[in-house]
């Protein structure tokens, strides 16, 4: 995925001066966003997500026209992008509060009334099993 969003940081340094910032917004939305946004939960803990955030930052900086070692808080604000450690959060909530139904609560366990009883519970089993068992609750 690296190749497609450094293809997509050199579409939009390329039409920056003949743009507006909806036109490059749009285009960071239609090639950056929606791909990160489809397996976000799952390829997240990859090494290239670093890569992947500083390719965003790159394009943040481009879109707004500011030198390449400007700081991207103000300007992630500014432009409205979600970073993409807020993608993953947020994507993982969604996950969570779609996907209630088929989650245990500590109570649901081992039925003691303690104030910690509405906390989800972790699971102790082996990761790989895990993803497998959400991967399939999404399928």
């Amino acid at each position: 995925m690296i190749p497609k969003f450094s293809g997509t940081c050199y579409a939009i340094m390329l039409v920056v001066h003949i743009s507006n910032i909806d036109t490059l917004k749009s285009m960071y939305y239609a090639y950056f966003h929606s791909v990160i946004q489809d397996g976000i939960v799952f390829w997240s803990n990859s090494s290239n997500i670093g890569k992947i955030y500083t390719l965003q930052k790159k394009i943040v900086r481009i879109m707004a026209g500011t030198q390449p070692r400007t700081s991207c808080r103000s300007l992630v604000k500014q432009l409205e992008i979600l970073p993409v450690p807020c993608q993953y959060i947020l994507s993982l909530m969604n996950l969570i509060i779609n996907n209630q139904e088929f989650l245990q609560t500590d109570l649901s366990v081992h039925n003691i009334n303690t104030r910690n009883k509405h906390h989800l519970h972790r699971p102790h089993a082996n990761v790989s099993f895990f993803f497998k068992k959400v991967h399939s609750m999404l399928a």
